[in-house]
Parts: C-alpha cells; sequence; structure tokens
C-alpha cells in the first residue's frame, strides 16, 4: 500500500534508483494546494489528526520557519482551533502555505510523494507510521526524538531530530535540514538511504527470534 514503485494513488511512480517520478509527484501536489510550480523550493508537508499531540502548537510558534523561503502544505482533521490556525496562515500567505482540511487517503498519498520534508515534532509518539511512509517515499522526516521517531529516524542520515518540545528546537532541526536540501548530491543520499530502510514485519520477527535464541542459550 505505501510503495512510491507501486503506489496508483501517486501521479508518478518511483523509486530509490529513479527519482524523477517524484518530480513530478511535487509538482502536482504543488497544484493540488494552488502553490507556485517553484521546483526547488523546498516543500515541507504535515498529515495527521490536528491535536495537540501532534506538536501543532509549536509548529504555529515557530515564527522563523513560517515566514521562510519554503513552501508548507497542510491536510487533516481534528481540533478547531488548529483548523482555524492553519486556514488563517492559508489566508496569510497564499503563494507559499496551503491547508486541505478534509482528508482524504489519496491525498495523504500524494503528500507523501509530492513533499520533499515531512515533519512530525510530535509531543509523544509511542509507535508512528507517517515517519516510517514518509522515508519509504524519499521524503526525509524532521521530527522529535520521542518514542517510534527515536526508534526509526536517524538523525543526520535519514532525518533530523531534536529534543525539546519547543518551537527553537524544532526549527534548529528543520533548518538543519533546509540546509542539506540545498546540497543536491547530500540529500539525494539521504533521501535513499532513508527509501532502503527496512521497517517490514519480516525484520521485526527475526530481531524477537534473535532475543528469544540468546535468552534460550543463557545459563
Amino acid at each position: 500500500a505505501w510503495n512510491p514503485a507501486t503506489d496508483m494513488q501517486i501521479t508518478a511512480k518511483y523509486s530509490a534508483a529513479d527519482l524523477e517520478g517524484k518530480e513530478r509527484c511535487k509538482a502536482a501536489l504543488q497544484r493540488a494546494f494552488r502553490l507556485p510550480q517553484r521546483k526547488r523550493v523546498p516543500l515541507l508537508g504535515f498529515t495527521g489528526r490536528l491535536v495537540k499531540q501532534k506538536g501543532l502548537d509549536i509548529i504555529l510558534k515557530a515564527y522563523g520557519l513560517l515566514n521562510a523561503d519554503v513552501q508548507l502544505v497542510f491536510l487533516g482533521m481534528g481540533e478547531r482551533r488548529y483548523a482555524e490556525a492553519l486556514a488563517g496562515l492559508a489566508v496569510a500567505a497564499p503563494d507559499r502555505i496551503g491547508v486541505e482540511l478534509h482528508f482524504t487517503d489519496r491525498m495523504e498519498h500524494r503528500l507523501m510523494a509530492g513533499a520533499d520534508i515531512f515533519l512530525m515534532p510530535s509531543e509523544y509518539e509511542p509507535c508512528g507510521l507517517t515517519q516510517m511512509r514518509a522515508q519509504r517515499y524519499g521524503t526525509v522526516p524532521v521530527g522529535r526524538r520521542v518514542g517510534g521517531i527515536a526508534d526509526t529516524v536517524e538523525d543526520g542520515v535519514t532525518g533530523f531530530l531534536f529534543d525539546g518540545y519547543a518551537p527553537s528546537a524544532f526549527e534548529e532541526a528543520a533548518f538543519r535540514a533546509l540546509a542539506r536540501y540545498q546540497d543536491r548530491a547530500a540529500w539525494t543520499e539521504m533521501m535513499t538511504c532513508g527509501m532502503g530502510r527496512d521497517f517490514g514485519w519480516e525484520r521485526s520477527v527475526r530481531l524477537y527470534q534473535d532475543q528469544y535464541r540468546r535468552l534460550l542459550e543463557a545459563p
């Protein structure tokens, strides 16, 4: 269901060996959110429930990032206060910020395929699936070092992590990502590294089996 090489819901299929389709997905996402077609501008995406847990409080106070030369797209449904705040941002900066408050599975796939960077500054995250999906789609995650995000994103290798639940800490990680984005070779290497990570149950089963064997062999 979540494989850019076979995904029927995205504009163009692509893989780590051939990333050309991701550029077409980015252009399609910009059109869908009525943003200017800027090929090289960093496109940051957020999709999820619009609730405190997902870190919207610190996103909305990250004024440096919100006013930077980037494009941001938000997809989700949830609490009215967050929906209204995001809608206000889109009205104030329609050429840089797009918001869709009607969540659909198809649009989530399109966002994951088209964005360059995925924002996941969660207050807490017991597991989290979207940071794994983002890596599979070559969309580099910027996330807080909690729960499943800490388990599945390697800072500086497949994404960017931060610790403090504060706008300043979030922005520091986001701007590290934006700096890396300017180095196209380094960015491509990070994308493909994330796309090659194995988060499947087959790998998890092997790890469980190894652990059980060590316990059985112990005195």
